[in-house]
């Protein structure tokens, strides 16, 4: 079926896209990935139809070997019945609570779609991927007009669904790593290669191996969560993984110390300026507890009477740190050592 004949079949056919995966970027045997159904994005109830069948009854080949092919430009029942997409210029702001003053918890760029869940005094209570919370209804388009902009706007997305999968600039283990994506992130999907799935990462083509059981599917993005910019500067930081510490060093292209590390990282990824050694670095931002660590905090840790080490948390227990000439660049536990004091830089 081609692209024009598909689009014909009505505005109100879309999927929502799951990406299923057991284990992250490993050397398993290259068969084709299953097809299933998965969990919907942004809300979006999916049904697969009586097409699947009929196309198992023409081919010798089982439900689970259909190709990417065929769940591409295959029909789908897919029901909108909540379905509320963002009518605005650049983005919508979603909030804690139904009022205009309270915390922003999320945002909607201009045509992500949520689902629905409630309209009080004006307001609609949504969730959209990892946010729920409230928007104001005269921004949210809702119905028929929603299913008509999300058939439009719909694009192939991989949607990752395990902690953490790499990055790389290539269809290769061997290749660089860029960065590492995490669970309930969906991206912009490509193309297939195996079990490697090409997409858009950061504004730049990138790839990623899934190894087993993965779906793809039509969709529309959904919400960013307040607070991204910690998961970006995470993920540019680990990117360093592997490269070597240099004493006195400030590029961890090259090599770089713990602190020149840190600095090198916060200015690229988020635009942060520190000072150069991390006992300056430490008197920078607010003091904050272990119990409310967040990803892109900084952690402090002495060997005597100063503190002469920097770290970033970056969730799960971990850090990553430029450690020392044996080790260079790597992750370890946050509480290998006590830190004397965590700052918090970004928000």
């Amino acid at each position: 079926m081609t692209d024009k004949a598909w689009k014909v079949l009505g505005f109100a056919i879309a999927c929502g896209c799951t990406v299923w995966m057991g284990t992250a970027d490993v050397q398993a045997a290259r068969t084709e990935t299953a097809v299933k159904t998965g969990t919907p994005v942004a809300g979006m109830e999916v049904y697969m139809d009586q097409y699947q069948q009929s196309r198992k009854r023409e081919s010798t080949e089982n439900s689970a070997g259909l190709t990417q092919e065929k769940v591409r430009y295959g029909t789908f029942n897919t029901i909108f019945d909540n379905l509320g997409v963002a009518v605005v210029e650049d983005s919508l702001n979603i909030r804690k609570e139904p009022k205009n003053d309270a915390e922003v918890v999320g945002k909607l760029r201009s045509h992500a779609g949520s689902s629905v869940l409630s309209e009080e005094n004006g307001w609609y209570k949504i969730k959209s991927g990892q946010v729920t919370g409230y928007v104001y209804g005269k921004y949210l388009a809702t119905g028929q007009e929603a299913r008509a902009i999300a058939y439009y706007d719909m694009k192939l997305m991989l949607r990752v669904d395990i902690e953490t999968l790499r990055v790389r600039t290539q269809p290769d283990t061997n290749s660089e790593i860029v960065g590492r994506i995490h669970e309930g992130e969906t991206y912009r999907y490509i193309s297939r290669n195996g079990g490697w799935a090409k997409i858009e990462y950061n504004g730049q083509t990138a790839y990623t191996y899934a190894p087993e059981n993965a779906t793809i599917a039509y969709t529309i993005p959904e919400a960013e969560k307040n607070g991204d910019l910690r998961y970006r500067v995470v993920s540019y930081a680990v990117k360093f993984v592997g490269n070597p510490y240099r004493w006195g060093g400030t590029n961890p292209n090259t090599g770089a110390d713990c602190s020149g590390f840190i600095q090198y990282v916060m200015e690229h990824a988020a635009g942060v300026q520190l000072d150069r050694t991390s006992r300056e670095q430490a008197a920078e931002g607010e003091a904050i507890p272990s119990s409310i660590m967040e990803p892109g905090d900084l952690l402090f840790y002495s060997s005597g009477r100063e503190i002469d080490h920097v770290a970033m948390y970056i969730g799960q227990g971990k850090i990553v740190h430029a450690a020392n000439r044996r080790s260079g660049i790597k992750i370890s536990s946050w509480n290998y050592r006590r830190p004397v004091t965590i700052r918090r830089v970004i928000e």
